[in-house]
């Protein structure tokens, strides 16, 4: 009896082998292909192209140079803008300036008149003080008169001189509150025009292509010197390792796999290189790939699912892939 139960074990193995080998989608995990999105690069604004760096067939590293391309129409709305601001803030300065000349002005003028009141009080007290001197030395008790002409004339000119300080303040401040409207207004404008002006030289630097992932040129569309329109492609490029894995549920599986949920993908054949990626959409109900088919003699349909895998990787394209 060792011979038979030799068979059966033999028999045991053999199953788990097959069932290993060609029934890895059962379960909670799927099979799927790894598919390369060949991808176009556009331009989004209307532009001249000025030089090309690449050719079909070239492979690119991701961040390499493509095309350059340059505006006439952004090159002289940047240096209209560049103008304008100059313009401004010469006013800017120049109303700084003058400002400070009205404001000095002022105070020249009050100044004088504060000066003559300055030079009268000066007097009026020197002469008061000799009155005074002359009363000492002819009288016995002598003291200054506070209500006398002398010190009224003295009180009053002192309020002038208060009122005319009041004067100048009031002046100095409404043009200060004048020029402080004016000029906030052009720092308002420069402001604005500074933020346009940021906004077009960051136009102009994307109007240069680059790679945005490594792969091999496909094809290109244009021509140093050409003049393409907005939203024109300029060229295609086949990424070096798949983006996308197509996946095939077959029964229920499709309630295990939601959208947005993320997952381990790795090599069918060999668990290598695994990486994680996300649902992001479903297709529908075709029949599976030879490559995905568990058995030749039946045909099987399975849903389609999209998944996302990031670029670094090393699958090939159409490499029969696992799903967990």
């Amino acid at each position: 009896m060792n011979w038979f139960y030799v068979l059966i074990a033999s028999m045991l193995v053999a199953m788990l082998f097959i069932s290993g080998r060609y029934f890895k989608g059962s379960g909670e995990s799927s099979v799927g292909i790894a598919q390369t999105a060949e991808y176009k690069v556009k331009i989004e604004k209307a532009a001249l192209v000025k030089a090309i760096h690449i050719v079909p067939g070239m492979e690119v590293k991701a961040g390499e140079l493509l095309v350059e391309l340059t505006s006439e129409e952004l090159e002289i709305d940047i240096t209209k803008l560049r103008n304008q601001i100059t313009i401004r803030k010469s006013e800017r300065a120049e109303k700084a300036k003058l400002v400070n000349a009205e404001i000095s002005y002022i105070k020249a003028q009050v100044g004088i008149d504060l000066e003559e009141l300055d030079a009268k009080i000066l007097e009026m007290e020197s002469e008061m003080k000799m009155n005074e001197g002359i009363t000492k030395e002819f009288s016995i008790e002598a003291s200054a008169d506070a209500s006398s002409p002398m010190a009224v004339r003295i009180r009053s000119l002192q309020q002038q001189k208060q009122k005319h300080i009041e004067a100048l303040n009031i002046k100095i401040e409404d043009v200060k509150q004048e020029s402080t409207t004016e000029l906030q207004l052009l720092e308002n404008q420069i402001n604005l025009w500074e933020s346009e002006l940021k906004l077009l030289e960051t136009q102009k630097s994307n109007l240069n292509k680059y790679a945005t992932a490594s792969g091999v040129v496909k094809n290109v569309y244009v021509k140093a010197g050409e003049q393409v329109e907005s939203f024109s492609s300029l060229l295609e490029i086949n990424p070096l390792h798949p983006t996308t894995v197509v996946a095939y549920l077959i029964g229920k599986k499709s309630t295990q796999f939601n959208i947005g949920k993320i997952v381990s993908v790795s090599s069918y054949d060999q668990l290598r290189n695994s990486v994680q990626g996300e649902i992001i959409g479903y297709g529908s109900v075709s029949k599976l790939p030879e490559i995905v088919q568990k058995s030749t003699a039946n045909q099987a349909f399975g849903q389609q699912v999209f998944i996302e895998i990031p670029a670094e990787n090393t699958f090939s394209n159409g490499e029969k892939v696992l799903i967990r």
